[in-house]
């Protein structure tokens, strides 16, 4: 009898531990690429915070500021990145394992949450399987700055998991709990504001009695989202624009479609996208309305999470992201967990064989999302460590970058990822946009012009490497023989004042160039590409004290205007006379009325400009 009861407890201990391990071993099993994804995107705007922290003040400044559309996400973007970049460098592997340990407890709250509402284990595995095998899934197991969705959904669930336990205990250390995890939520991303709006829910359907104690939680989120406008700049335009409209219905829809059916699902069995979206949206709903019929209302709860985590982001019609979805997919997760485990014999096997083409259609999706975004990431690493290691051989040339590819820019070079190495002089080959192709950025602002880099390499101030493969392959003598031979060699629209590639282009008055401008004394002067159109106009970026400025071009005075208090920094924009269009380049003489000095420099000084450009 001992032998068979020590037998049973071994059963159940081996049950028990399956159970919990299934979710996670298989999210190592299906993202496990993952792991070895390197840094992409938005990722080198959160790993060079690090060069703003310099003292406490800007460490504050770093955690706490609105960036990004102005977000505040202290804990899932800008501390994340701090502290693991501080200890690991751009060590990519760290940060990856950061976000699957998070997704390993969050699989572990859907199961025991999902159990919990069912009182089904069953329920509670092949909810978090299903969740994790939803194509929204892919961006943030591969993506580091799509942690946000991961950590909301830690504090979301631990919350709503505190909430069942206080319910179930009345154990009051439940709700403190609660609290503490909800407020910490804002931290990790705007999405947290609806938690009140599920407790609410779901005490009113299925716990009337805690309804009341839900309605606190609602100031908290009313205060946040007050805060959260007044400090996120007004879009007028743009993907992240609010549209109040008779659009949000179509973007609904378009959500509850990639909720059930990948993006890729042409790529794997093409004209199936309609017809399967009905068939599993049709058994929820019916799943659903049965056991409503019944006075069961778990599942007008679990419909109603879906729709309430995703509301805040319908009014973002022209940002239809997938990985928008992994928050509210919880909702119909549990709701498809609790509709297998309750099925009776003649539906469940139904319901299984839908699980199964449901879980293959995913899984096969979240592979290509995976594999396709890892490699990219890798791509990226090749070319941002390559100029890190070509910086070291020549330290005072600039680099520039041949065979750019559109993925190459857009995840990489657009977003600066060579400051976060300690390199700032990386420009793309002249004729790179395009090779690119049409972007909706200006790929042409990070090409080196024509003119600068024939006099850079003349001068032996540039090197030249070609992208692709695992190393950058220095190619400057043979860009320089074929290439460069038929560049244009007239002088820039666009003068970056203290690139020392334009220096050529400056008169001899100016000063030498400081971190990022240059000081003039009474009279300097440049040479510039002249203006293209009639509507071409020119531009000057700079600062100075008051002073009264007169601008020359080709020795005729263009304009004259008068800097006050408070003028600076200046940004000018002045019209230009029509006889100058066409003109390969054009003398700009700038002069000032006064000069002063500083203590210790015994330069005169005017003004110091950062850029003068003409479009």
């Amino acid at each position: 009898m001992n032998g068979g009861g020590r037998h049973i407890g071994a059963t159940a201990l081996w049950t028990a531990a399956a159970y919990w391990l299934i979710p996670p071993l298989l999210c190592l099993v299906l993202y496990k690429r993952g792991l070895t994804a390197w840094f992409q995107a938005d990722d080198f705007a959160w790993l060079g915070l690090r060069l703003q922290v310099h003292d406490q003040g800007s460490l504050l400044h770093a955690l706490f500021a609105p960036m990004a559309q102005g977000t505040i996400r202290p804990w899932s973007e800008r501390a994340f990145f701090l502290a693991l970049e501080s200890i690991f460098g751009v060590n990519a592997l760290p940060f990856r394992i950061c976000v699957f340990l998070t997704q390993c407890a969050n699989l572990t709250l859907l199961s025991a949450i999902t159990r919990r509402l069912t009182g089904s284990r069953t329920a509670g595995l092949c909810a978090a399987i299903l969740w994790l095998v939803n194509n929204s899934q892919a961006w943030p197991m591969v993506w580091t700055s799509d942690y946000n969705q991961i950590l909301c959904g830690f504090f979301l669930m631990s919350a709503f998991w505190c909430l069942l336990r206080y319910i179930e205990t009345r154990q009051r250390r439940y709700y403190l709990w609660q609290w503490v995890l909800f407020l910490l939520g804002f931290g990790a991303l705007e999405i947290n504001v609806v938690y009140p709006a599920l407790a609410a829910l779901y005490t009113f359907l299925c716990a009337r009695n805690y309804f009341r104690m839900t309605l606190p939680f609602f100031l908290p989120s009313a205060v946040f989202t007050v805060v959260d406008r007044l400090v996120a700049p007004v879009q007028h335009g743009g993907p992240y624009a609010f549209h109040i409209d008779a659009a949000i219905p179509a973007t609904l829809l378009s959500y509850c479609y990639r909720a059930l059916v990948p993006r890729q699902v042409d790529q794997i069995k093409g004209g199936l996208d309609v017809v399967l979206a009905c068939l599993f949206g049709a058994a929820l709903v019916g799943f659903a309305v049965m056991r409503l019929r019944q006075k069961d209302w778990l599942p007008l709860f679990c419909l109603g999470w879906f729709f309430i985590v995703l509301a805040p982001v319908l009014p973002l019609r022209d940002h239809i992201s997938t990985y928008y979805l992994v928050l509210p997919a919880i909702g119909l997760a549990i709701l498809a967990g609790y509709a297998l485990a309750s099925a009776t014999y003649a539906w469940k096997a139904a319901g299984l064989i839908l699980a199964a083409v449901y879980v293959l259609i995913m899984v096969s999706a979240d592979r290509i999302e995976v594999n396709w975004w890892q490699h990219r990431s890798i791509a990226i690493r090749n070319m941002v460590l390559g100029v890190a290691r070509a910086h070291q051989l020549h330290p005072n040339e600039t680099i520039l970058l041949d065979g750019v590819d559109a993925d190459l820019f857009r995840a990489g070079v657009y977003h600066h990822p060579f400051s976060v190495m300690g390199v700032q002089e990386v420009y793309l080959t002249p004729g790179s946009a395009s090779q690119i192709g049409p972007l909706d950025v200006a790929v042409e602002d990070f090409e080196l012009p024509s003119g600068l880099t024939v006099n850079g390499l003349n001068r032996d101030q540039i090197v030249i490497y070609r992208v692709g493969g695992t190393r950058l392959k220095a190619i400057t003598s043979v860009y320089e023989n074929t290439v460069a031979q038929k560049l244009n060699t007239d002088p820039p629209r666009r003068i970056d004042i203290a690139n020392p590639l334009t220096a050529y282009l400056l008169g001899p008055e100016w000063y030498a160039p400081e971190e990022g401008f240059r000081w003039m004394p009474l009279r300097a002067t440049l040479r510039i590409g002249g203006p293209r159109t009639h509507t071409d106009r020119l531009y000057l970026d700079g600062f100075g004290p008051p002073n009264e400025i007169r601008f020359n071009l080709d020795g005729k005075l263009l304009s004259q205007i008068v800097l006050k208090k408070g003028d600076s920094p200046f940004h000018v924009s002045l019209s230009l006379p029509n006889q100058l269009v066409g003109k390969k380049q054009i003398e700009i003489a700038i002069e000032v009325g006064d000069t002063f000095r500083v203590n210790g420099d015994g330069r005169d000084l005017s003004l110091a400009f950062r850029l003068i450009e003409i479009r």
